[in-house]
C-alpha cells in the first residue's frame, strides 16, 4: 500500500471518528422530541419534549383535579360531592408521558405524523377516606347484630346486617374511571364477614333449657331494676368458646342509667341500694345455664340465701367485685334469651339441642348455726321498750352437683362448689330502764324487717 492511500486511510478514519464524536455529542445536548400527532387524553404532547410533555400534563391535572366528582353508591347517589384527589388519586405525569414514542435523534421518523392518544396514567395517593366512609355509612345505616327472640312458643331469626364500606383496593380505578368519563364515580362496596352467618344462624332450633323465678311485681322499684338488666342481655349470642359477662354487659347500676333503689343484701344485713333486685335476674340466668349444661366460669353466692331459688343455687353481683361468667362449651352458638312479665321472669338457652343429654341438680351437707344476739342501747325508745332492728339469720353451708345423663344414665357428677352463707345476728335496741314506781309493760314497739325477695349484693 502506498502513502497515498495510507494518508486517505487515515482521514477516512479521522472523519468517522469526528463525526461520532458529534453524534454522541448531540445526544447528549439535545433532548428526543415526542412523536407528532401524539395527545395524553387531550393534552397535545405531540414535538414536545419529555420535560416539556410532563409539565404540559401536569397543568392539565391542575386545572381538572378540583371538579367534583358525583358518588353512585350501589343504586343510590350521595348529595356529597369530592374531588379525585380527596379520593386519592393524583396523575403520574412520567408513566403518562413515557408510553408516548419519540423522534429519531437525527431527524428520522418513527412511524407516520397521524394522531394518536393514550390515556393518562393515574396513581394511587394516600388519603384520608373517613369523610368518604362517613357518606357510605350514613346511606346504608348503621350495621346490627342478628337477633334471635321466643315469641309466643317459637324462635324468631333475624340475620345480621353486616359492615358495609369502600373497598379501597378498588376505588382508584374507579376514580380514574369517573375523571376520564363521565365525572360520577361507581363507589366499589365490600362487606365485612357477619360475625354470625346465617348458616351458623340457621342451627338456633332448640330450646336447650329454661328456668323461671317469681317476684313481687308491686316493689315496683326492684321491678324496674329486674327489667332493666334483664333488657340488657336478652338476645345476646355467644359462639362456640365466647364468654359472657353479666357486669360487663349490664354496665354499672347508676340512677342516671335508669337503676333505682331497692332492698339488697350487704354484708349479711338487708339494706337499700342502686340496682337492688337484679341479683335475681343473675341468679335466674344461672339456673338456666346449669341445666343447658354451660362452663360456669364464675359465680358467687350471697351473703344470705334467697327465697326464689334452693340454698347453694343462687349467684350474687356487685359492680367492680362479684361477676357472673358463662362460657359456651357447645360447639354450636347459643342465645340467652329471656320473658319478662310482671311478677314471672324466665331464662331460655336458645341453640341446638342433644336428646340424649338431660341435666339434673342435687344439693348435700347442708349445715346450719345461729349467728346470736347483739344488744344496743336506744335512748329515743321509751323506757322498757325493746325494737327488733335486723332479725338475722343463720350461717349456712351447702355443697351443690350437676349430674350429665346420657339417655337416663349419668355419665358425670360435676362438684359446683360449696356455698356458704355468713348470716347475721339478731339486732335488737333497747330503751331506758323503767322507774321503780312504773307498773310492769309488755315488750311494745317491736319491728323487724322482713326478707327482701331477692338481691344479694344487689
Amino acid at each position: 500500500m502506498n502513502a497515498f492511500m495510507k494518508r486517505a486511510g487515515v482521514v477516512a478514519l479521522s472523519s468517522v471518528a469526528i463525526v461520532s464524536i458529534v453524534l454522541a455529542g448531540v445526544s447528549q445536548t439535545v433532548e428526543p422530541k415526542l412523536k407528532k400527532g401524539s395527545q395524553i387524553g387531550i393534552v397535545d404532547v405531540g414535538g414536545l419534549t419529555v420535560s416539556e410533555a410532563q409539565k404540559k400534563v401536569r397543568i392539565w391535572w391542575d386545572a381538572v383535579r378540583p371538579r367534583p366528582l358525583n358518588l353512585k353508591i350501589q343504586d343510590k347517589t350521595a348529595k356529597e360531592t369530592f374531588s379525585a384527589t380527596q379520593l386519592g388519586v393524583v396523575i403520574d405525569d412520567v408513566a403518562s408521558v413515557a408510553q408516548v414514542p419519540v423522534e429519531g435523534v437525527v431527524g428520522q421518523v418513527m412511524g407516520s405524523d397521524d394522531k394518536q392518544v393514550f390515556n393518562p396514567i393515574f396513581k394511587p395517593n394516600r388519603v384520608d377516606l373517613g369523610p368518604l366512609k362517613s357518606v357510605v355509612s350514613k346511606i346504608f345505616g348503621p350495621p346490627a347484630p342478628a337477633k334471635v327472640k321466643f315469641i309466643g312458643g317459637q324462635i324468631q331469626r333475624t340475620p345480621e346486617t353486616p359492615v358495609l364500606t369502600v373497598d379501597e383496593s378498588n376505588l382508584a380505578s374507579a376514580v380514574i374511571a369517573a375523571v376520564q368519563d363521565d365525572q360520577v364515580v361507581e363507589v366499589p362496596i365490600k362487606q365485612a364477614p357477619k360475625k354470625l352467618s346465617d348458616e351458623v344462624l340457621a342451627q338456633i332450633t332448640d330450646v336447650v333449657s329454661e328456668f323461671k323465678t317469681n317476684f313481687n311485681a308491686g316493689v315496683r322499684d326492684r321491678s324496674n331494676n329486674i327489667r332493666l338488666a334483664t333488657g340488657k342481655i336478652d338476645g345476646v349470642v355467644l359462639l362456640p368458646g365466647e364468654r359472657f359477662s353479666f357486669n360487663q354487659t349490664v354496665g354499672q347500676r347508676t340512677v342516671k342509667g335508669g337503676f333505682r333503689e331497692a332492698p339488697v343484701f350487704v354484708n349479711g344485713r338487708h339494706e337499700t341500694g342502686v340496682g337492688g333486685g337484679i341479683c335475681q335476674v343473675s341468679t335466674t340466668l344461672y339456673n338456666a345455664s346449669l341445666f343447658a349444661n354451660l362452663k360456669i366460669v364464675e359465680r358467687t353466692n350471697h351473703s344470705l340465701p334467697v327465697p326464689y331459688v334452693p340454698v347453694g343455687r343462687d349467684a350474687t353481683v356487685n359492680w367492680g367485685a362479684q361477676d357472673l361468667v358463662i362460657e359456651n362449651n357447645m360447639e354450636t352458638p347459643i342465645v340467652l334469651a329471656a320473658e319478662y312479665k310482671p311478677g314471672t321472669l324466665c331464662w331460655r338457652i336458645l341453640g341446638k339441642k342433644d336428646p340424649t343429654i338431660s341435666v339434673k341438680i342435687s344439693s348435700s351437707g347442708l349445715r346450719s348455726s345461729s349467728r346470736g344476739e347483739k344488744r344496743s342501747f336506744d335512748p329515743s325508745l321509751p323506757p322498757g321498750a325493746v325494737r327488733v332492728t335486723e332479725k338475722g339469720a343463720s350461717t349456712r353451708s351447702i355443697y351443690t352437683f350437676r349430674h350429665i345423663l346420657k339417655n337416663g344414665v349419668e355419665i358425670k357428677k360435676e362438684p359446683l362448689g360449696r356455698s356458704y352463707y355468713a348470716g347475721s345476728p339478731r339486732i335488737v335496741s333497747y330503751g331506758p330502764s323503767r322507774p321503780a314506781s312504773t307498773p310492769k309493760q309488755s315488750i311494745s314497739g317491736t319491728s323487724t324487717v322482713s326478707p327482701v325477695n331477692g338481691g344479694g349484693q344487689e
